[in-house]
């Protein structure tokens, strides 16, 4: 597998501020209207009496079924929005029936009872064992029972589910051709190192071998790592594309048509242990080799792998920057942002270690601090759309709101695929009082969010509050 997707993923996790939590100033403009960031509404003058209105006793009714008549995916990332209104609480059934065998192929029941009013859901297109649903017509049932039995009128509506050609995954392992890395090698610098193929695998039959610097992917530069992150997103699977790479100086050409990405990945476990071997002190091999387990989930392994490194190279912003994705992988924060401290101080423009620095200062509330860092790792990786939406995080929970929708926007604009930048944009959006475009884009980036508890947070805690 590609080393720099599970980064992506790693990244978007763990967040703490404002993509995972409604901040002080959202929960102030939902209860109070327009409100100034960090400041305690006050009331002047006279108030007008309201009169409260009486909560809703009866038996749940639902209404306003929001879902599109055709629902236009990814196949294998498949997934959709599903709104409704309710009065009273209750708890949902989802239940969504092929057309053409007649068959229920997935039942969603809401964990608990939903207060009322807005309710949504994010579905994700598979059937009950999880395997993706075919391209073709559906029924989708919703029924709302209370927590006396009752029952609502159900809403149904049919769909038509498109699917569109999937992700391809690359069956070679990469590590950014880093600075550092690129002296070591005598290559120039950027694009990004191969140090373990496939057997018989795809890039192996373009004519890439280890050593092989990749450049250009489907005619996308990878210079960076930001570039080659969004690249492999928009890498299309069973379509022949081209790559371009180096061999020392010599650049050259292939052709490339790879697997669907819910295709195994090859295991670099026994291959890795020979190439450090074959290429001792060698910083772009020990660092793909430690990587790889932490990859695997074993960060113990990539820690006595570190620990075997020459003690000039542990000392490298590279070996301090391992040391920091080992040790945020253990969830140890605060040896993490130790770790990337030196780092940073070892190489100042050592981007990939800027953005661990800005992460793990979020993750440990000193979100002031990781604005700079984040802007760093910007100015180091000026593709890089996590970097982006990182900094679009920091700059929302710091009252920077015009530059976090710069930020955002620019994250959304590097790649187009990626949730948080959209997230973050409507976060934004949402905090300068444009509700309705902030939740249009909360909605974008929930449709390419794979992780559902996260998913039912967001929709939780900002997409009802602030849906029109």
């Amino acid at each position: 597998m590609v080393i720099l997707m599970r980064r992506t993923a790693l990244l978007a996790v763990p967040l703490t501020m404002a993509a995972l939590v409604v901040p002080p100033w959202a929960a102030a403009q939902q209860s109070q209207g327009t409100t100034t960031s960090g400041t305690t509404p006050t009331t002047t003058g006279t108030t007008t009496p309201t009169t409260s209105i009486p909560a809703y006793t009866g038996p749940p009714r639902i209404s306003g079924l929001r879902l599109r008549n055709v629902v236009t995916a990814q196949q294998g990332h498949a997934r959709f929005m599903l709104g409704l209104t309710s009065a009273g609480p209750a708890t949902f059934t989802v239940k969504i029936t092929s057309l053409k065998d007649k068959k229920v192929v997935r039942t969603i029941t809401s964990a608990t009872d939903e207060p009322g009013r807005q309710v949504w859901f994010l579905v994700q297109a598979v059937n009950d064992q999880g395997y993706q649903l075919p391209s073709g017509p559906y029924s989708v049932v919703v029924s709302a029972t209370d927590s006396q039995g009752r029952t609502a009128k159900v809403l149904k509506k049919s769909i038509k589910l498109e699917l569109t050609p999937p992700r391809g995954r690359l069956d070679g392992f990469t590590v950014p051709n880093l600075p550092a890395i690129a002296r070591q090698l005598k290559i120039p610098g950027g694009g990004q190192l191969v140090t373990a193929l496939g057997p018989k695998g795809v890039l192996v039959t373009a004519g890439l071998r280890r050593g092989d610097v990749i450049t250009k992917l489907n005619s996308l530069d990878v210079t960076t790592p930001g570039q080659w992150t969004a690249a492999l997103k928009a890498l299309p699977a069973d379509t022949a594309v081209p790559v371009e790479f180096r061999r020392g100086a010599e650049v050259r050409t292939g052709m490339i048509s790879v697997p669907a990405d819910w295709n195994p990945a090859p295991s670099y476990e026994k291959t890795f242990p020979v190439l450090v071997k074959r290429n001792p002190g060698k910083l772009g091999f020990l660092l793909a080799a430690a990587r790889d387990r932490i990859d695997a989930g074993k960060p113990d392994d990539a820690q006595k792998l570190l620990d075997k490194w020459p003690q000039g190279l542990r000392t490298t912003g590279i070996g301090q920057m391992l040391q920091g994705e080992i040790l945020l992988d253990k969830d140890d924060l605060k040896g993490a942002l130790a770790a990337y401290n030196r780092a940073v101080k070892a190489d100042p423009n050592l981007a990939p270690a800027l953005l661990g620095q800005g992460l793990v200062l979020s993750r440990l509330d000193r979100t002031a601090e990781a604005v700079p860092a984040f802007q760093a790792a910007v100015t180091g990786d000026i593709g890089n759309a996590i970097a982006q939406a990182f900094l679009a995080y920091a700059l929302i929970a710091t009252d920077q709101f015009d530059p976090a929708i710069a930020a955002a926007t620019e994250a959304v604009r590097l790649d187009p695929k990626y949730e948080d930048g959209y997230i973050a944009l409507g976060l934004a959006l949402i905090a300068t009082d444009q509700k309705a475009k902030g939740v249009a884009e909360l909605k974008k980036g929930l449709l390419l969010m794979s992780d559902q508890k996260r998913a039912d947070q967001l929709i939780a805690e900002n997409l009802k509050p602030n849906h029109p």
